[in-house]
């Protein structure tokens, strides 16, 4: 790991330790410090969320008020700890090097990686990661030397809810997307669950015909934004996430959205899934369910929990999940891989 102590240090002595790394992801962490200081705008990818993949110019204001945004949320204080596993080639990498160099943190850099067990050798005040990460560190059981956990990039499966649980590190769930420059809604998961997202930084937000997320108030961009995002909408301020308008599977003429389905079978389901829709001749599309590996468990049995019309009728196995920036599996890609 790498230590950057923004607390007793400023940024050019940071790139001066640095700068003498060889390492592809070290220097990406480099030329992106250096690109943030010198206050240039920073061209990043989004993710899909509000359409297609493009390009957007983000600013270094834009970027700062972010990052307050979330150290005054979390009530992150100069000096405090925090563990960054995240590639910086990504706008959650990027904003997190944003928030210690802000906040004055003492930022500890470690390789991007699936499990950051290795890293948590000391306590952390505060770690973000994505949910393949929290799993594996819940299995070597360093959940314990974080103080403050963030996920962000997926949901996570009961089970790693469950195992969470366990443990008294307070633990939160993001949503976010590149436009607003990461999270701009965040709900506590463990110990205490909370369904509802809550809007930061006065953000508001709002639901079209179709149910999906509108962001009205954006006090990053300034702009409003239109997700395929669909939620139950409690305020102006709080929502709930179902799924996307996108992976509506329309079977038989009846819409369902496969990301609930996941929620109700996930506790019988100990490997990586997901459902999709598969071409069918009669139903138009027909539930199936997708895994890294082998099922442990009938379809009988699964099918058990479910409705009539939410009944999966096909199981196929494959090597990997073709993934987004953030980790989520991109559905319409996978389904091609298929034999169907």
């Amino acid at each position: 790991m790498i230590n950057l102590n923004f607390s007793k240090i400023t940024v050019q002595e940071a790139l001066s330790i640095l700068k003498p790394f060889d390492e592809k992801w070290i220097k990406t962490y480099y030329n992106f410090l250096q690109t943030y200081i010198q206050g240039k705008e920073i061209e990043v990818s989004t993710s899909g969320t509000t359409g297609r993949r493009k390009m957007i110019s983000v600013s270094k204001l834009q970027m700062q008020k972010s990052a307050s945004a979330t150290l005054n949320y979390f009530n992150l204080r100069e000096g405090n700890s925090t563990l960054l596993s995240l590639s910086c080639d990504y706008i959650a990498g990027k904003m997190m090097i944003v928030r210690a160099v802000e906040g004055k943190l003492n930022l500890f850099l470690g390789k991007p990686c699936s499990d950051p067990s290795n890293y948590l050798s000391s306590e952390f005040d505060f770690v973000p990661l994505v949910p393949m990460q929290v799993q594996n560190i819940i299995k070597t059981g360093k959940v314990t030397q974080i103080k403050k956990l963030l996920i962000g990039g997926g949901k996570l499966n009961d089970e790693i809810l469950h195992q969470l649980k366990k443990h008294k590190t307070p633990v939160f769930e993001s949503f976010a997307m590149t436009e607003t420059l990461t999270h701009f809604a965040v709900k506590q998961i463990s110990p205490v669950y909370n369904e509802w997202f809550k809007t930061i930084n006065g953000f508001e937000i709002d639901i079209n015909k179709k149910g999906e997320l509108i962001i009205k108030k954006n006090s990053i961009t300034n702009c409003e934004l239109k997700t395929r995002d669909l939620i139950e909408k409690k305020s102006n301020s709080e929502f709930k996430w179902l799924g996307r308008s996108d992976h509506i599977i329309n079977s038989g003429g009846i819409k369902l959205i496969p990301e609930e389905i996941e929620r109700k079978i996930s506790k019988l389901i100990s490997v990586q899934f997901v459902l999709v829709g598969v071409p069918d001749k009669k139903l138009g599309e027909k539930i199936a369910i997708v895994s890294n590996e082998p099922l442990k468990i009938e379809l009988s049995k699964i099918n058990d929990l479910l409705s009539k019309y939410e009944r999966i009728h096909s199981a196929f196995v494959v090597k990997y999940f073709p993934i987004t920036q953030s980790g989520k599996i991109r559905r319409k890609e996978l389904i091609k891989t298929l034999n169907v």
